[in-house]
């Protein structure tokens, strides 16, 4: 294994301290809504997260909590278009919503520009998980070109923009789905994994080929014990597949996702800056 790699948790570490230099010098702070419709405990995690992060680097946090029982698909439209028009400058919908909400509606109300969870198809911004996990193999220079890769899971806002994106710089991807037969005779011959299958430990050292670089490990689950915990058991790997590198969870995907909403927050304030 390459002994020279950046974990998630210093890169994040790293690029959070370029970040808040770089906000320092602004006139104002850039501004995240985040709009959450009722109160989901791991939505809260989440954002409780994102509020850290907000008040490490010097970004804004407007927290709009709303309530299922007093607002309607129409009532939440409207606040998401008073929102638009406000001075925020990145919004987002902290997922999991209720199924009785039109998700991909309320998500086009947000304008391209302030998309910053990437989720439109014109949204000027990659969706944040792919672009954290890309972004933080590019800093530690894993080569795409000429690399066989292996996504696991086609979701909207994961395995398909990171198997677009794993394409456009140069890599073989196959992209595999519940559908799949065999996802052994694709993990088994790739040089780099991404698994975002959402079951506990369901993958261990055998379903992977012996000379597999990377394992991105994109799945948050809680196991029996009811700790987080990921799609890849470790337990073997360092016996078995010494030379592969896996992604821990917690602290790994989860804070490159983070980080990335707060660069995407940052430069879609400095479109906003460019408007006037």
């Amino acid at each position: 294994m390459r002994t020279d790699i950046v974990s998630c948790k210093d890169y994040v570490e790293i690029k959070k301290k370029e970040l808040k230099e770089e906000i320092r010098h602004f006139n104002r702070k850039p501004v995240l809504a985040v709009i959450q419709i009722d109160n989901d405990q791991a939505s809260n995690s989440y954002i409780k997260g994102k509020q850290k992060d907000c008040d490490e680097i010097g970004i804004e946090m407007r927290h709009v909590n709303i309530h299922s029982d007093v607002a309607g698909q129409k009532e939440v439209e409207c606040i998401i278009k008073d929102i638009a028009k406000s001075d925020a400058d990145g919004i987002i919908i902290q997922l999991p919503i209720p199924d009785k909400y039109d998700l991909e509606r309320l998500q086009h109300l947000i304008p391209s520009e302030k998309d910053v969870d990437g989720f439109r198809r014109d949204s000027c911004f990659k969706p944040c998980t792919p672009k954290g996990i890309v972004d933080w193999m590019e800093y530690n220079s894993f080569e795409f070109k000429g690399k066989d890769c292996c996504v696991l899971g086609r979701s909207k806002i994961v395995g398909i923009p990171l198997t677009n994106m794993l394409i456009e710089k140069g890599a073989t991807v196959t992209c595999c789905n519940s559908t799949t037969p065999s996802t052994e005779h694709y993990t088994r011959n790739a040089d780099y994994v991404f698994s975002a299958i959402g079951i506990p430990h369901y993958f261990d050292f055998s379903d992977f080929f012996e000379y597999c670089e990377l394992i991105v490990d994109i799945g948050i689950n809680r196991d029996k014990d009811n700790k987080l915990c990921g799609d890849v058991n470790c337990c073997s790997f360092e016996e078995y597949l010494s030379g592969t590198y896996v992604t821990p969870v917690p602290g790994g995907v989860g804070l490159l996702t983070r980080l990335a909403l707060m660069q995407n927050t940052l430069n879609a304030y400095k479109i906003q800056k460019t408007k006037g």
